[in-house]
């Protein structure tokens, strides 16, 4: 034969049906079983894979009796079907046909369950006797007795039984074996000697008869019992699965019988696991758990506190509880305070690190609102007005967050002395009206009764025009988002004699609160059809603009039910220092 491409041809051919499949293992068994270990090569390999492919379509029985009917001479095969089934195992190792070499390299490789079906073989030889002797396997098959009739379908043996190896010995020199294995079967006869040098020193020095057992009770220890285990490290996390009453099934941990059959649902403090009232209420009704509490008493990886997450599985023809999905994870535990207590970090390192923070949070909107547009405006090609729409609403929502996260750094930049605003000088009056005749739809919508006192004169103010523009229009904003229909307000503007004062009256819905809540991120008004003033709510809007006020040499107070914001004239000398805030 010029090529052999015998492999090839059976990888090619398509398998339909059982018959075929067991046709098909038996050709790929037969011809790797030819193949020595030096000449294997990836194309075996993917042969391998299709003989595993094919051996998961068949019973256990089905591929154990195709692997009983094919010889070979691959310690391979043998090796790789000794992982399996023991049906399978057994089959692969009394198939084999391997010279006494390959079984002293193969043996020590086995599980010990396929160790036990060599024993089983009567054709092996004194070395690889010996070998599975000092392995711990001994009971071989036993040979025939002198005197039976051996028909002629029998296997014929011989008339005189084959001599038994001699037992090992300590010195007697070990068969030719790999290295990795000589060593250790060396260290286990080694081992064995050390534990009876021991036993006849003990007693010797109790006087007790050797091989007697000993009457204080204290079991001897074997020597391999002196060398400890690694610590293994504790888990932080472990998934567990429930049935429907609870038991846990299935723990992601080793071993898993830590947990596998313990109830995690029962909440008497008297109980090995227990939980606390809620998570156990939960399970009753059969809704999501979170934050639980559990407390399992049992092996030290698993003993202590654990939060306990989790959701409830139905099954999905009826409907019916089947268990819960659990994840349990070790609580937080907060580091104690350091003697002395730390300084903190100084301000400007905070701001520093906000910064650095939406900084990275800006690249990603960033780039979803642009990818937003381009779909929107079809540079990509056409695409369907119901998506495009979709994609002007994401853009939109990108950039009000945007817009959100640069009014945040500038509150930070502002608080933290950062950033300073241009100097410049505004026409109070003029600013306020302007800003007054924007607002006044709004309030006109509500049915609010609004009474302006605003001087007619030019009042200039140590402020430039458009900051002082953004920052009333912030506070004119929330008023308007907070006014209810039919309120009365008030917004005056008077000069003093270094400074101008704008007094706004607070709604109903603002002076309820207290001043740290009046300023707090979180408080939103009614806004109805006015939009919302900043990303964070009014609160935020009001402490940006005190922020901005204070910059400018002002202030943002509250007087009672209202808003006082002063800021210095520009037609006077500013004041020495700057106003509280």
């Amino acid at each position: 034969m010029i090529v052999d491409d015998r492999l090839e041809t059976v990888l090619r051919t398509n398998v339909a049906g059982k018959t075929a499949g067991r046709t098909q293992l038996r050709q790929l068994v037969d011809l790797l079983g030819t193949v020595p270990l030096a000449k294997w090569n990836a194309r075996h390999a993917a042969a391998l894979q299709r003989v595993d492919s094919l051996a998961s379509q068949l019973s256990d029985e089905e591929c154990a009796a195709v692997l009983r009917g094919v010889p070979h001479r691959s310690a391979v095969l043998v090796y790789h079907f000794a992982q399996k089934t023991p049906r399978t195992a057994s089959a692969a190792v009394a198939s084999a046909r391997l010279t006494d070499e390959d079984w002293l390299a193969l043996i020590p490789r086995l599980p010990t369950t396929a160790r036990g079906f060599v024993r089983h073989r009567s054709d092996l030889g004194a070395p690889v006797r010996k070998l599975l002797s000092q392995l711990g396997v001994d009971d071989f098959l036993l040979p025939e007795p002198a005197g039976i009739q051996i028909k002629p379908a029998q296997v014929a043996v011989t008339d005189a039984p084959p001599a038994p190896p001699p037992p090992p010995t300590p010195d007697a020199p070990l068969p030719e074996l790999h290295p990795d294995v000589a060593d250790g079967i060396g260290a286990i006869v080694r081992r064995i000697e050390a534990f009876r040098a021991k036993r006849k020193e003990r007693d010797a020095a109790t006087g007790e008869a050797p091989g007697q057992p000993r009457t204080d009770g204290v079991a001897p220890r074997f020597p391999f019992a002196e060398e400890a285990d690694a610590a293994r490290p504790a888990p932080l996390s472990i998934d567990l699965r429930t049935d429907a009453l609870g038991t846990v099934v299935h723990a992601a941990i080793d071993p898993p019988g830590m947990l596998v059959g313990s109830t995690v649902f029962c909440a008497d403090p008297a109980a090995p696991v227990h939980c606390n009232k809620a998570m156990a209420l939960a399970f009753r009704h059969h809704q999501p758990i979170s934050a639980g509490q559990l407390q399992i008493d049992g092996a030290p990886m698993i003993a202590g506190a654990w939060q306990a997450d989790g959701t409830p599985l139905f099954a999905p023809d009826r409907g019916r509880f089947t268990g819960y999905l659990l994840r349990l994870r070790r609580p937080l535990v907060l580091a104690p305070v350091a003697t002395p207590a730390q300084p903190a970090p100084p301000a400007s390192d905070e701001a520093d690190r906000l910064r650095q923070l939406l900084h990275e949070l800006r690249t990603p909107i960033n780039a979803i609102q642009g990818f937003a547009e381009m779909i929107q405006s079809q540079a990509l090609g056409s695409t369907p007005h119901h998506y495009r729409a979709m994609a002007a609403s994401i853009a939109a929502d990108a950039a009000q967050i945007l817009a959100g996260f640069e009014e945040v750094e500038r509150l930070v930049k502002l608080e933290s002395r950062a950033l300073t605003l241009d100097p410049g000088e505004a026409d109070a009056a003029e600013v306020v009206t302007r800003l007054i005749d924007q607002v006044t739809p709004v309030f006109s919508a509500r049915n609010v009764r609004l009474a302006v006192n605003v001087p007619d004169a030019a009042l200039p103010v140590g402020m430039a025009a458009d900051e002082l523009e953004r920052s009333v229009w912030r506070v004119l904003s929330v008023i308007a988002a907070s006014v209810a229909p039919g309120e009365r307000l008030t917004i005056a503007l008077e000069t003093g004699d270094r400074t101008a004062h704008l007094s706004i009256a607070l709604p109903a819905a603002l002076y309820r609160l207290g001043d740290a809540a009046l300023f707090a991120p979180d408080v939103a008004g009614n806004s109805g059809s006015f939009s919302a003033p900043a990303m964070l709510g009014n609160g935020f809007a009001l402490r940006l603009a005190r922020a901005e006020f204070e910059a400018a040499n002002g202030t943002l107070l509250r007087e009672g039910e209202r808003l006082m914001i002063t800021l210095p004239r520009a037609d006077n000398p500013a004041p020495a220092s700057t106003a509280q805030g």
